[in-house]
């Protein structure tokens, strides 16, 4: 599952400007979805639909105000534990369930480590990457995304209390008015114990929110964004050496393209659509690679493989005059506006050798949340009977 990726941003899709071999082959040797919908234009509630089967707003992973996706990896809330994704449903059949890359479905609920949104406990029986999803504060030089408008109103009332200081000690020092010592004394502390009260959030958001784990153990904090690629590629194609000889289940969650579009020096400067056509060529170059893996472990034939994006592209990423998002083809807006459907319509691939059709197309809708019942009847799964979920599998 690509992250944020436009509808028009493959060659299958007739983008004729990025180059997309890898999974414009992909669509070649399978089916191209071409009415392919998600449940919601942002990220969490996309993949919690994606996960369970079920509107985001069963879960309770929509909301209608400005903060429509968890914002803190620490902040409590997440997909509930009671919830039952498809990985829990191939878990207990037998299936070696592994994450890599973003979950972005909350971590924990009552202290800071009893990680009950964690993958382990939404049955993935391996996880390496973020809890969160990458923001521009997870690589130096960028500006600040998260938290920008409370920042700037925190910035302003220290420098208020600031100011109050500066005035109090000029009136004193000069004799204009009389103030005890005792009152700055006390004024300046309070403007000092509310500056790190709110710095020590904003201030390293990078720390808090930029984390690589695996499993349980922290690995990176903050991580080191420049290798993450190369890195959860390594840690997808282990997963597959490692489950080859029996049933697995493996999520490749991208941290492309997200911005800040993290991309590694050898594919920078290589697409004709600067920063975000490079991020999207390399994340094409790592599905080529696991691909690569499948084949060589002699998977090819016995996996079914489902490429997508959780949602439309960010239309409104922008670096000054340098366009950072995607393109959404024929379809109006782009992600964070549900209102239209290039923030809904997604890209979406099918590949079964020898049980699903190569080289076909359809245009039937069809919609992230049905990879849940299909899957479950491919491992032999009973659908969950104590929720409302699709009847059926697609």
């Amino acid at each position: 599952m690509a992250d944020d990726l436009g509808y028009g941003d493959l060659g299958c899709f007739g983008n004729t400007t990025i180059r997309t071999p890898n999974i414009d082959q992909l669509a070649k040797e399978g089916v191209k979805l071409t009415q392919h919908i998600a449940a919601a234009s942002l990220c969490t509630p996309s993949r919690a639909a994606f996960l369970t089967g079920r509107y985001p707003i069963r879960s309770g992973m929509a909301s209608s105000n400005t903060q429509r996706v968890l914002y803190w990896t620490a902040g409590s809330g997440g997909l509930p534990t009671n919830e039952t994704t498809f990985a829990k449903l191939l878990q207990q059949q037998g299936y070696v369930t592994g994450l890599i890359g973003k979950w972005h479905q909350g971590l924990n609920c009552e202290s800071h480590n009893d990680h009950c949104h964690h993958p382990l406990n939404h049955g993935f029986d391996y996880f390496y990457g973020t809890p969160f999803t990458l923001v521009n504060d997870c690589q130096s030089g960028k500006a600040p995304e998260v938290g920008v408008k409370q920042r700037a109103t925190y910035w302003f009332y220290t420098e208020i209390v600031a100011l109050l200081v500066f005035t109090l000690l000029l009136g004193k020092v000069t004799g204009l008015y009389s103030v005890k010592w005792k009152t700055i004394a006390f004024i300046t502390l309070c403007g000092i114990l509310f500056f790190f009260c709110w710095f020590i959030s904003y201030g390293f958001v990078n720390y808090w929110n930029c984390i690589i784990l695996r499993n349980h153990v922290i690995l990176e904090q903050p991580m080191e964004t420049e290798n993450s690629a190369s890195r959860m590629l390594k840690e997808s194609i282990a997963f597959l050496e490692r489950n080859k000889k029996g049933p697995f289940l493996l999520f490749v969650s991208f941290l492309h393209v997200h911005t800040p579009l993290v991309t590694t020096k050898i594919f920078r400067g290589k697409s004709r659509h600067g920063l975000y056509g490079d991020n999207i060529e390399e994340m094409d170059w790592m599905v080529g690679k696991i691909l690569a893996a499948v084949n060589e472990n002699g998977l090819r034939n016995n996996t079914f493989t489902y490429f997508t994006s959780d949602h439309g592209g960010f239309l409104e990423a922008r670096d000054g005059d340098i366009q950072l998002g995607g393109w959404n083809g024929i379809y109006k807006g782009g992600k964070g506006m549900g209102g239209w459907e290039g923030g809904i319509r997604v890209p979406g691939i099918v590949r079964w050798p020898g049980m699903v059709p190569a080289d076909t197309i359809i245009d039937e809708p069809t919609h992230l949340m049905d990879i849940y019942p299909t899957v479950a009847h491919l491992a032999g799964a009973s659908l969950p009977q104590d929720r409302l979920s699709l009847p059926a599998e697609v």
